[in-house]
Order: C-alpha cells, then structure tokens, then sequence
C-alpha cells in the first residue's frame, strides 16, 4: 500500500495548488465568529525506509471577531492572517503492515499562533485505488480563544479525505472540538463547532 499511496500523492497531490471555500464558525459561546479561507500546496514528498513524508504549506487568511449581544461582529479579536508549513510523515508498522505517523507545524508568520509545539498522530490510513484516507488525533492540547484575550485548552480530532473530482484534487479536512481537562487529559466534546473544511483545484 505504501507505494501506491506514493504514487497517488506524486501523480495528483504534489505540485498542486487548492483553494479552501471561506467558512465561519463560532467560539467562547457565541461571543466570537471566525471567517477562514486559505491557499494550499504540497511539496517536498520524500521516500524514507520504511514510509514517506512530505509538507503542506498554507496562505491563511483568518480573522476573528467579537460579538455583540446581538451577535453583530464589532472589533478584530484575532488575526490569524499567515504562512504556515506542516511536515506529515508515515511509516509502515511491521507488527500490523499499517501506516501511521505524525503531523506538525515546522513554522509559521501567524502572530500569536496556536500550533506551537502541538503535533497530531496519524492513523487508520485507507486507500482504495482512488481515495487517500486518515485519521489525526491531537496529543494532549493546544490554545483556543474563547474572548479577546482569554483562552481555553481544546483538541482537534479530524478526518482528512484526498480524492480527485472530474480530474481535479480535493482535500476534505472534518474536524471534531473537544474541551480537554488540562489536569486529566480527558476530553468532552466542545460546544464550539467547526464546519468541514473542503480545498480544491482549480
């Protein structure tokens, strides 16, 4: 399977430039609202001994607003507006012949950056000749605004979906929010929600 999945990423990932629809979301109970859209590209894919790795680099442009109490966005809470590079790198297990690894952020422009020392693990990889497939769990947890300068500890667990639509690449990104106590490290699903997050080639 690793091969192929090689050969899926070179043939129809690496290289390419996707585009993420503009999405809104809502934290702190309805006291923020966040507008988010990026640019996308993968590069750098290497093969290692036992697996591969290659980075994802990210143009955002995410800003994140107070609410009134009529929920009217007034002033700028946050400006996460920057240029991001992740490393993603899997290796075949030799007790189960399955592909895991990790996800993290090598560096970023983004002020006052959440990604900081985080990294997700990376699992339940499938591919069926036409779909790339995982999962990512967050390891312990990382910042989340929930009022200008307040913060709450949170875990992103997601799915990510690669595949190709009329011969032009998708990434498909699903997070899941959950609240984590900082003490026990257990996590309860957030009342805050983000959408799905869906980048394409143009």
């Amino acid at each position: 399977m690793k091969d192929e999945i090689i050969h899926f990423l070179e043939k129809n990932l690496i290289g390419k430039i996707l585009f993420t629809d503009k999405v809104t979301y809502t934290l702190g109970n309805g006291k923020l609202e966040g507008i988010y859209n990026d640019q996308m590209t993968f590069s750098n894919l290497v093969k290692t001994e036992n697996g591969f790795k290659f980075n994802m680099t990210t143009l955002t442009h995410e800003l994140i607003y107070n609410l009134d109490e009529k929920g009217v966005r007034t002033t700028i809470a946050k400006d996460y507006t920057g240029t991001s590079v992740f490393c993603y790198e899997l290796a075949v297990r030799k007790s189960t012949n399955q592909l895991t690894g990790y996800m993290y952020c090598v560096s970023t422009t983004v002020q006052d950056q959440t990604m900081e020392a985080v990294v997700c693990g990376i699992f339940d990889v499938i591919f069926n000749g036409k779909e790339l497939s995982w999962r990512e769990n967050q390891l312990l947890y990382r910042d989340n605004p929930i009022e200008e300068d307040k913060y709450k500890p949170i875990a992103f667990d997601s799915k990510v979906c690669i595949y190709l639509n009329e011969g032009k690449v998708v990434y498909e990104y699903l997070p899941t929010l959950w609240d984590v106590n900082p003490r026990t490290l257990e996590k309860r699903l957030s009342k805050d929600d983000y959408p799905p997050y869906i980048s394409k080639e143009v």
